[in-house]
């Protein structure tokens, strides 16, 4: 074989060393141009990035020149590797497939939401269909995600009795929530406005569940002047198309019940501990009142077992669903069973009132169920399609969640419209809400314009028959009822600006309690006392009441205030 020529000798070295020191220049100093993917790259957690090769002007002015001799290779090879080395593949950070979520995830953040994600195995509430699961549809969304690990930090509190575990990711994520509110605090964009609730909301639910109450509310208070810096006076939700909207209105219902229902219940615990002899304690710090809660998760049978399962569920309010899905009627006769039974215990109570007998009525466990009740009706508002019936009390165009059992027959209803009246008639009625005190005027400005647009939606279930013009007008005499009850107090507990909108609210509530009473010719009190109680109405209601329910009827049929 005939040895090349001496002219071509020289620039066949200065290639081959040209070559060297353009692949040690690259991102590890990996020398492996045939081979991406070698083992120094992988264990120093950088790519093997290989811009393709270009071969040097002056070898290719040579090679135009003078062509190779056989057996001899170019300069510059480029070979074309058939696929990736995947051998020896370091365990790190930098390979975690966990480094697409949408959210930075330090200390043990990955471990808690592996932890939160798992529970719904042990709990039964994981869905059939793991892209259903709120846990994944959670990391579509930062924000979403970002609550999701905050409710999985009090949900492992709950259920070991310690945060102290995870304290590090939770105080991390806390901070991250507080820095994106108030960065999107003065944005006026809708999207921003939405996102700044859900996350003040997810921050109240934490401080509730780690006892600090007054830090809740104030959080609660917060949300409540955001809407009021808003001028639109329809809500967060703006039509029946804006699930966005409605996840928030909803959220903010489970909310408020969930924080002025624990308020409640801690209040009435300390009563009940006095009289078992236990003087509670004057400490109003958070680390009490966690304390007594641990306390009480021990004395209600199951009752820590049907939190877990209802906090594990949370994230369905703030995970943006699959875009699919529209929410659906429910079938309102689980909640509104759980309302009689928790009825049932109030009148029972109200026959021996004492702190005794009041903490029967949280330790039978019905305040607990109703929890996970209506977050369970949530769920199934938005499940997929083809799976429920057509409802004939349903608005046009919608269908109904939950298929009824052949034992009965349905009554259904919107979540937001049943949700909100349950909580008007907690507090309200049941008086079992807030400790006693009126609601936050914001608060219930807010709840009122929800139960009003459900109520506008099925006023053609005035002509309807039976429960379903009943559960109607149950609704409307809830919201009057609320309202009057409100508006006739001390003007002191009302936001300056937000007694008129309460007091329009119950003008338009009082005209449909009017019509209802034009329709079926009812006026006595009696005759409305009975048709409220085919929904759910106490027999026993304490002194004083008796006379201010059949008072405010009154004032609403005739549409006084006084």
């Amino acid at each position: 074989m005939p040895h090349p020529p001496r002219s071509l000798a020289k620039p066949r070295k200065i290639a081959a060393k040209s070559a060297l020191s353009h692949v040690e220049t690259l991102s590890c100093g990996c020398a492996a141009n045939d081979h991406p993917g070698s083992q120094k790259c992988l264990d120093s957690n950088k790519p093997c990035n290989y811009p393709h090769a270009v071969i040097p002007l002056r070898d290719r002015r040579v090679l135009q020149k003078n062509a190779l001799p056989p057996g001899q290779q170019a300069p510059w090879a480029v070979v074309h590797t058939p696929g990736w080395s995947v051998k020896r593949l370091p365990a790190s950070a930098a390979m975690d497939p966990f480094d697409s979520l949408p959210i930075k995830m330090p200390f043990r953040s990955r471990e808690l939401y592996h932890y939160f994600y798992q529970t719904g195995a042990a709990f039964s509430v994981a869905p059939a269909d793991a892209n259903d699961d709120c846990i994944a549809l959670a990391t579509l969304d930062e924000h979403a995600l970002r609550s999701t690990i905050l409710i999985a930090g009090i949900h492992y509190s709950w259920n070991t009795g310690t945060l102290q575990a995870y304290e590090s990711s939770f105080l991390f994520h806390k901070i991250e929530s507080i820095r994106i509110i108030n960065t999107w605090l003065q944005a006026s964009d809708r999207r921003a406005f939405v996102v700044c609730v859900r996350q003040i909301l997810t921050m109240c639910l934490a401080e509730a569940c780690l006892g600090n109450i007054p830090a809740a509310e104030t959080h609660l208070n917060g949300v409540m002047a955001l809407f009021g810096s808003r001028e639109d006076a329809d809500g967060v939700c703006d039509s029946s198309d804006d699930i966005e909207g409605e996840l928030a209105d909803r959220y903010l219902i489970l909310t408020s019940c969930f924080v002025l229902i624990l308020k409640s219940r801690l209040e009435d615990f300390k009563l009940f501990l006095a009289t078992q002899g236990i003087d509670p304690s004057q400490d109003a710090s958070s680390a009490e009142a966690l304390k007594l809660m641990k306390t009480w998760h021990g004395l209600e049978h199951g009752g820590l077992d049907t939190r877990l399962k209802a906090m594990r569920l949370f994230p369905y309010f703030f995970a943006p669903p699959p875009t699919d899905r529209r929410p659906r009627m429910i079938d309102a006769s689980p909640v509104l069973d759980c309302l009689r039974t928790i009825t049932t215990t109030v009148d029972w109570a109200r026959m021996d009132p004492s702190p005794a007998q009041l903490h029967h009525v949280w330790n039978d466990g019905g305040p607990t169920k109703l929890l996970l009740d209506l977050v369970n009706s949530h769920v199934a508002s938005y499940a997929r399609d083809g799976t429920h019936t057509a409802s004939r009390s349903s608005p046009a165009g919608t269908t109904a969640a939950d298929p009824p059992s052949e034992s009965r027959t349905p009554v259904y209803s919107s979540w937001s419209g049943l949700s909100a009246a349950g909580e008007l008639y907690i507090h309200s009625v049941l008086g079992i809400m807030n400790a006693g005190s009126p609601l936050e005027c914001r608060l219930l400005h807010r709840v009122a314009l929800i139960l009003q647009r459900d109520v506008q939606q099925t006023r053609a279930d005035l002509g309807g028959d039976g429960v379903v013009q009943s559960l109607w007008f149950w609704k409307v005499f809830l919201g009057g009822l609320a309202l009057h009850r409100h508006v006739s107090v001390d003007v002191e507990t009302v936001v300056r600006g937000c007694a008129g909108e309460l007091e329009g609210l119950y003008r338009w509530f009082r005209g449909c309690a009017k019509g209802w009473s034009a329709v079926t010719g009812l006026s006595h009190w009696g005759d409305v006392q009975c048709v409220l109680a085919r929904v759910t109405w106490p027999g026993v209601l304490p002194a004083g009441e008796v006379d201010y329910a059949a008072h405010a009827w009154a004032q609403i049929a005739s549409g006084g205030l006084e």
